[in-house]
């Protein structure tokens, strides 16, 4: 029977629900900044009474928890750093609730009253808004309140600091700027979660990997018996080994130290400070023939619950369940801990040679899989990554937790590659699902392993919008191999993504330096050139690439559409009669030169050609279903984006804005250029449009990076274009200019000497 393992996490800087849904929320007057919370929340001050009267949020002034003001009306925590955070307006009900308390205990029946409005609710729904608050506590809001949970009894807050007035003030946001398309200034303060963009070489780092913390003091990890059913004493045995199982693997973490594992000591007490972390849970039958396994993952001595876990299987199956624990257990730990070098771990060093062997042939053997796709050999690459799977499934078979054949069969998994995979006709979800299970247990086997880390960071990037958690992964990646190719390349566009151009060109030129083969990884430079407002000299590397590959689909695609995306009738004419100019014809060109064309007289307002081109190919893809993960070499949901371009250049708004919101839904923020705060914004007449305007707002991780996009554009860290017609580029510093030249001159130099 195989094993059903279920997981889920809690990561601090991810809110799953858009903070828009607080239908309380109105205009509201803001109180002094010292004002404290029992004043702020004037007669709902609690009297122990009145713990159950319903909240409206709308109506409950801002207040002060020791060093955060909380906005009960935009559901937003704002601490005295500038730092602001959008949360549920379920979590800022409790929130409230406990607040209003003034340190009083709030029982559950009462929350369930004053918050959900008396309905019968689970008690995990409960408990769910409570692990939240407890993560803002430990996040945001860190030192400025603790949760208090009184087992049967109820839940208390306490503030830290006895005179709210004495608190510094609250700093106000700075002004931003104008682009096209730009949300308004509250509803973005809403919406944004987590910091924003920082400057110079810290840009964009997220919490966990700016952490200034020590990476060469290990941190302490304690992990606890687990509680079993007293009744069954079977399970006594099966919760020993777990542990040890546990112990075995996460000893293996570079820069922990694991209780039990120390040299010359039995246990290794929990750290006094904040540094320490502990790991406790139980195990019981919820069924004759089943076992769950749920662990947590807590911080420090206020015991701040991080993450929990749940995990099912069979008795039988006992070592995949323990495997799986840990593997996620791994994954949370690596994301915290301070990034440093970390080193071969003992198991990397200790495998199988055959296996190894294997596993990097067919490595290798994916990257021509995705070159085919990208010359438009779609069968050529199926079988191709049919023989890349054999090679994985032989690598396993020698070495079952081999992390370089566990980290290629998450690669054909996630790209939908190789017929079998392709049979199973998952879902983008079910494919990245998997592809992340395999990933886990590669980086159980090597915690340090770079090319583990640096995939699991780009779906981070790609598929769940966890921008500091992608970024904390892909730097202990480059810590531990600095010439990971994989990963300057996906780090590089992660950092373009959130705005910061200079950054990802940086990454861009390393990436060029190592790896100059592939097109994937040749077309970055023109493409963060592009981003950072060197048009002419991208133009100039995608020409130069187009030589070199005349009939490659996704090239001239891509050409195609970022001259659409910028409306550049010149360019696009230009592409033309480079086009047909050129010694080589063939159906890619043919194709490419009658799009150019419909969308030359889209431009001039006779959009008909390109409209019913449009139409077919969209019909053609809502056919298709899933039988492609990959359409032109890129991924399926990408297009939605690309289509949503070109219906914009046609003037069908409508069928734009539907495509577009079709793309987001699947997580998909393709073209870079096109997002708000680019240079090549969709037209002025759809980002007017109310529904257009609403698309970036409805998601709190999506309005996350258009703020910072916002930030970066406004420090020039990108090229952007503004709502009054002006448009400014990046600023490169000198070292980097002074690269960049001579990159390009090389690039010069090789083209006359050819």
């Amino acid at each position: 029977m195989p094993m059903k393992c279920r997981s889920f996490s809690v990561p601090t800087d991810v809110v799953r629900r858009s903070p828009a849904g607080c239908k309380d929320a109105g205009p509201i007057g803001l109180i002094p900044r010292n004002q404290s919370a029992k004043e702020g929340l004037g007669d709902m001050a609690m009297n122990p009474t009145g713990n159950g009267d319903p909240i409206l949020l709308a109506r409950i002034a801002p207040f002060r928890l020791g060093a955060v003001q909380v906005e009960p009306a935009h559901c937003l925590i704002r601490n005295d750093a500038g730092t602001e955070q959008a949360i549920e307006p379920r979590m800022m009900q409790v929130l409230v609730a406990l607040a209003r308390a003034d340190g009083a205990i709030v029982t559950r029946d009462e929350l369930i009253a004053s918050c959900w409005g008396g309905r019968i609710v689970s008690n995990d729904a409960v408990s769910r808004v409570i692990s939240h608050l407890r993560l803002l506590a430990g996040g945001i809001a860190a030192g400025s309140f603790q949760m208090e949970t009184l087992p049967r009894i109820g839940y208390r807050l306490t503030v830290a600091g006895d005179d709210p007035a004495t608190q510094p003030p609250v700093p106000d946001a700075d002004a931003p700027a104008a682009p096209v398309a730009r949300p308004s200034r509250r509803m973005l303060m809403v919406m944004a979660a987590g910091a924003g963009v920082a400057a110079a070489t810290a840009w964009g780092l997220g919490r966990y990997g700016s952490s200034s913390a020590d990476p060469s003091v290990d941190r302490s990890l304690t992990i606890a018996a687990l509680a079993i059913d007293a009744g069954d004493p079977a399970l006594g045995m099966i919760a020993r080994t777990t542990v040890d199982a546990l112990r075995g693997d996460l000893t293996r973490v570079p820069g922990l130290r694991v209780a039990g594992h120390a040299p010359g000591q039995d246990m290794v007490p929990p750290d006094p400070d904040a540094g320490g972390y502990h790991v406790d849970g139980t195990l019981v039958r919820p069924t004759p023939d089943r076992l769950r396994l749920t662990l947590s993952l807590t911080q420090g001595v206020g015991d701040q619950q991080l993450w929990s876990g749940a995990f099912d299987a069979v008795p039988s199956e006992l070592a995949d369940m323990q495997r799986d624990a840990s593997a996620a257990l791994i994954e949370q730990l690596v994301l915290r801990l301070p990034i440093g070098p970390g080193g071969p771990t003992a198991v990397a060093m200790r495998g199988d040679p055959e296996a190894y062997r294997l596993s990097e042939t067919a490595r290798a053997l994916c990257d021509d899989v995705r070159e085919r796709l990208l010359s438009g050999q779609k069968d050529q690459a199926q079988n191709l990554a049919d023989k890349v799977a054999a090679l994985a499934a032989r690598s396993l078979a020698l070495a079952p937790e081999n992390p370089g054949g566990l980290v290629v069969m998450a690669d054909l998994t996630r790209n939908g590659w190789s017929h079998a995979i392709v049979a199973q006709a998952l879902t983008t979800q079910q494919r990245v699902d998997r592809a992340m299970g395999l990933l886990r247990r590669a980086l159980r086997s090597d915690p340090a392993n770079a090319a583990a880390m640096t995939r699991i960071a780009d779906i981070y990037r790609r598929f769940s919008w966890r921008w500091d958690d992608a970024t904390t992964l892909f730097r202990h990646a480059l810590v531990n191999d600095s010439a990971n190719i994989d990963a300057h390349w996906a780090y590089s566009h992660l950092l373009a993504t959130l705005g910061d151009c200079v950054a990802a060109m940086d990454h861009a030129l390393t990436l060029k330096r190592l790896a100059d083969v592939h097109l994937w990884h040749r077309i970055t430079l023109p493409r963060m050139l592009l981003l950072a407002g060197r048009h002419d000299a991208a133009m100039t590397l995608y020409y130069q690439e187009l030589e070199a590959r005349p009939d490659s689909y996704f090239l001239l695609y891509e050409i195609y559409y970022l001259l659409v995306a910028r409306r550049d009738r010149t360019g696009l004419q230009a592409y033309v009669q480079r086009l047909e100019s050129g010694l080589r014809q063939d159906a890619a060109i043919d194709w490419t030169i009658g799009r150019c064309r419909a969308a030359l007289d889209a431009m001039v307002g006779h959009p008909q050609a390109l409209v019913a081109i449009l139409n077919r190919e969209l019909a053609h893809y809502d056919a298709e279903g899933l039988t492609s993960a990959t359409i032109g070499g890129r991924a399926r949901d990408d297009i939605l984006f690309i289509l949503a371009i070109e219906y914009g250049c046609a003037g069908e708004y409508d069928r734009a804005i539907q495509l577009l919101d079709r793309a987001l839904q699947a997580m998909s923020v393709y073209w870079l250029a096109s997002l708000p705060y680019g240079d090549a914004p969709f037209p002025p007449a759809m980002q007017r449009d109310p529904r257009f305007q609403a698309l970036w707002r409805r998601d709190a991780r999506l309005a996350d990076a258009v703020d910072r996009r916002r930030r970066a554009a406004q420090a020039r860290r990108s090229s952007a274009v503004w709502s009054d017609g002006t448009a400014t580029d990046a600023h490169f510093p000198t070292a980097l200019q002074d690269r960049l030249d001579a990159v390009l001159q090389q690039i010069d130099r090789a083209k006359g000497a050819g």
